[in-house]
């Protein structure tokens, strides 16, 4: 939403008796199923996240609002997404050559924002101690961590790992939770625009500060109104 079309919300809202909270460091936070209504103001996207969320300053919602409810918004008439829990499993996962790739391809080149691959060195430390956490049978390896990464952004972008529902194409998440990164961009429709339906797995941002669960699909499909439920 644009300022104007937002304020007048609130306003509504509030004369109805609802409180619309703001989510200004942590956008994925919007997603707890506990909030009733929520929205991400434009500077949240400089908040914990920054790098990782770079890529909504190269986006056509750039400046929005964004706002997720639990309930419809019926007097809302504007082109709107459902989040549903979904028992979508894919075929297969890519290889470290297609990686290579996704990654490689125009669609992803020319969205990339230039801040995406200056990963600092604490950075790189909470990675290692989620991924200790989480697969303590395996090595830690940041460099293949951060090549999913990318190429799970660069899949919503220039889908090559979909399946087709309604005669169009579905991108889906090409790694789990450990494997994946800044899901908000795929569960707010800030990536794969182009995609009526996808299918994303919240990234470990999205497990500890969304509270949505690990390594679960997601059915995030764009509605031409607002006035839908979001699934939980």
């Amino acid at each position: 939403m644009d300022v104007g079309d937002f304020e007048k919300l609130r306003k509504h809202l509030q004369r109805n008796g609802v409180e619309i909270m703001s989510e200004s460091r942590v956008p994925c936070r919007v997603l707890r199923a506990s909030k009733t209504i929520g929205f991400v103001p434009p500077r949240a996207w400089y908040g914990f996240c920054k790098r990782r969320t770079s890529w909504y300053w190269n986006s056509e919602k750039a400046g929005k609002t964004l706002v997720v409810s639990n309930t419809p918004l019926d007097h809302v008439d504007m082109e709107g997404i459902i989040i549903r829990r979904s028992s979508f499993k894919p075929d297969r996962f890519p290889s470290s050559e297609d990686l290579i790739q996704l990654i490689g391809s125009e669609a992803y080149q020319l969205k990339k924002p230039h801040t995406w691959d200056d990963v600092d060195s604490d950075e790189k430390d909470i990675y290692e101690a989620w991924f200790e956490h989480y697969r303590s049978d395996e090595s830690f390896d940041f460099d293949k961590i951060f090549a999913s990464h990318s190429a799970n952004h660069a899949n919503f972008l220039d889908p090559k790992f979909c399946i087709s529902r309604s005669g169009a194409i579905a991108p889906y998440s090409i790694g789990d939770s450990l494997h994946v990164c800044s899901s908000c961009l795929e569960f707010l429709n800030i990536l794969g625009t182009h995609c009526s339906t996808k299918y994303v797995i919240p990234c470990m941002g999205g497990v500890l500060f969304a509270h949505l669960p690990m390594d679960q699909y997601f059915e995030v499909k764009t509605h031409e109104t607002m006035n839908e439920q979001r699934g939980s």
